[in-house]
């Protein structure tokens, strides 16, 4: 399976996607901050997956996230997961090719969400 990077600042709701994640046999880090994913993004660019949280606090969103890490990693598959912004924000701000996933959400439609878009990557 592939190398992702979930992008939470909910360290609870973190940990339960990179377990869901790792479960399914994928390569799982965590960070809680547009920080730790700029660095992570432009540190590995060997991920082929990320996934966030449009609204991750203080700091840039997810969308910002999104469109630096597909500037490092311009195939990047890329699902975006919010309680709080509305769909049509992520049809007007997430980079293209990528999903929404409203939460919540259970574990398996997480893991069918990340693996439908790595398959999409590497087809």
């Amino acid at each position: 399976m592939g190398r992702v990077l979930v992008v939470e600042d909910d360290h609870a709701i973190c940990e339960i996607m990179c377990e869901a994640l790792r479960d399914s046999g994928h390569a799982v880090e965590c960070v809680n901050n547009d920080q730790e994913a700029y660095e992570r993004i432009a540190g590995v660019p060997t991920l082929e997956g990320l996934v966030l949280d449009v609204n991750l606090g203080k700091g840039t969103t997810g969308f910002d996230v999104a469109r630096f890490a597909r500037q490092v990693i311009p195939d990047l598959a890329v699902v975006y997961v919010s309680g709080e912004a509305p769909q049509t924000s992520f049809k007007a701000f997430g980079v293209p090719e990528s999903v929404f996933l409203p939460k919540p959400f259970s574990p398996g439609e997480l893991v069918e969400a990340v693996t439908k878009k790595l398959c999409d990557r590497a087809a």
